[in-house]
């Protein structure tokens, strides 16, 4: 072989692998269209319904899964008015009881120095603004609940009267939350309360107030032997 013939065997050499190559991807394209076009009639079919089984099956879990988000929503709000619902109820045993500091218009009461009032009035007042629609009710400062007492203590002088045990000092201020002109008119009937101290040379000065601060009581009710009775 010439040197001018020397290129000739490389470049028979490269199309006889060319030529293997494209009859190999002829082959592989061939069968491809062959596996499609069997396909086409039976395995697509199968799976399209697959697909569409599938999509049908993700629907009604997406749909269980918002029914249960709608669920867990709906849950988390009705706890949210229980536990307001409980609150508010808290909120009015502690105003009954005392527990708990209040304001509000109602009506002022002042028994000036030196008025002969016996402990028994002043009961008969708190009783009086009770009925008339007091809310809550305080004396000289001091909250009245179910464990208020009032009663007589004396020294070698004199009587006074006492307000849980303590000393109540003039002038004695009796204070209720509520509406102010039903307090009074509650007070002032023909032949009631305030008539009857009158009569006693007694003079109460009533004052509606827009807004009046009831403290709480100082010490809380404390329950040892009482214990709720459970319905069956």
């Amino acid at each position: 072989m010439t040197p001018k013939d020397s290129w000739r065997l490389p470049l028979t050499i490269v199309f006889v692998f060319l030529g293997i190559l494209l009859s190999a991807q002829f082959q592989v394209q061939s069968r491809l269209v062959s596996d499609l076009s069997m396909q086409k009639t039976e395995d697509l079919i199968t799976m399209v319904r697959n697909l569409s089984d599938k999509r049908l099956q993700l629907e009604t879990e997406l749909i269980d899964a918002q029914s249960k988000l709608a669920s867990i929503r709906s849950s988390r709000a009705d706890e949210k008015k229980i536990a307001e619902n409980l609150t508010a109820e808290l909120n009015k045993l502690a105003i009954v009881n005392g527990t708990q500091e209040v304001k509000g218009p109602g009506l002022k009461i002042t028994i000036p120095p030196n008025s002969p009032v016996l402990y028994v009035d002043i009961v008969g007042i708190i009783n009086e603004l009770w009925a008339a629609g007091a809310e809550a009710i305080a004396v000289n400062g001091n909250r009245i609940n179910l464990y208020t007492s009032f009663y007589y203590a004396e020294t070698e002088n004199y009587m006074f009267i006492t307000l849980n045990h303590k000393p109540l000092y003039f002038p004695i201020i009796i204070e209720a939350i509520g509406n102010p002109n039903t307090l009074e008119k509650g007070l002032t009937l023909p032949g009631g309360i305030i008539d009857n101290l009158i009569l006693f040379h007694i003079e109460p000065q009533l004052e509606q107030v827009e807004e009046l601060t009831l403290p709480a009581v100082i010490n809380e009710p404390f329950f040892s032997e009482a214990v709720e009775v459970k319905n069956n």
